[in-house]
């Protein structure tokens, strides 16, 4: 079962909190040298905050229907099983639902104020805070309908200029939230906001009840995501 044993630590615009399984392991120590990719250790939930943004803005939502595997472009992804997709998207809606946040179910005639997004990593060492092709991962996706993107665009992370290349092992969930007022036409970017990850938690050996705990856990670590006040459309 992921515990509550909380380190905590800021930097920046980076404001991660690291729950570890058990007493099985630690928070990786960031690097200074981006050439150096450092591992996140198997077995944690960690968090990310944008300390610069303003999560009180923030009210209604959408999220993806699908958990995307991913992987590197020019890399096969490995598999990783599909058997919780289902559960692990039920318990991320809920727990925003609970939050107070609103879900908008037509995207494309209400805009949202966030998108969510969730992935989980088909790669041995996924670098997850790198510029994303996140289009090219969730184009498909009806909660994007609320603008126009193509593959041009890509996602930015603010946690990046802080960790550097972190990589991910395999099975690992990554829930991504994304400021719909983040999109710049401009720059062809959008900008994370938060993140969630549960290193290792797709690993055909976790149950349901475990990966339940694990996205709890990323909202537990995660108080200041509470709707001020919901804005129904």
């Amino acid at each position: 079962m992921f515990g509550s044993s909380f380190v905590r630590r800021n930097a920046r615009t980076l404001l991660p909190v690291v729950g570890l399984l058990g007493a099985a392991g630690s928070f990786a120590a960031c690097t200074s040298d981006n050439n150096l990719v450092v591992p996140v250790v198997t077995g944690t939930v960690v968090t990310f905050k944008d300390s610069t943004f303003n999560f009180t803005t923030l009210h209604t939502f959408a999220i993806a229907d699908s958990v995307v595997h991913l992987a590197p472009l020019s890399a096969t992804p490995l598999v990783v099983s599909r058997q919780f997709d289902a559960l692990i998207l039920s318990d991320v809606r809920n727990n925003f639902l609970a939050r107070g946040y609103v879900q908008i179910s037509n995207p494309s005639a209400v805009k949202p104020d966030f998108v969510v997004l969730v992935g989980a990593t088909a790669t041995t060492s996924f670098n997850a805070f790198v510029g994303s092709p996140f289009f090219v991962f969730f184009g498909f996706s009806p909660a994007l309908s609320f603008f126009t993107f193509d593959a041009s665009f890509t996602e930015t992370f603010p946690f990046f200029s802080v960790v550097g290349n972190t990589a991910f092992d395999q099975g690992t969930l990554i829930v991504d939230l994304i400021p719909t007022n983040s999109v710049n036409p401009t720059t062809r970017t959008v900008r994370s906001a938060w993140a969630g990850v549960a290193t290792g938690l797709i690993n055909g050996v976790n149950t349901a009840d475990q990966i339940t705990s694990a996205i709890n856990q990323m909202f537990i670590q995660s108080p200041y995501l509470t709707a001020p006040g919901p804005t129904v459309p």
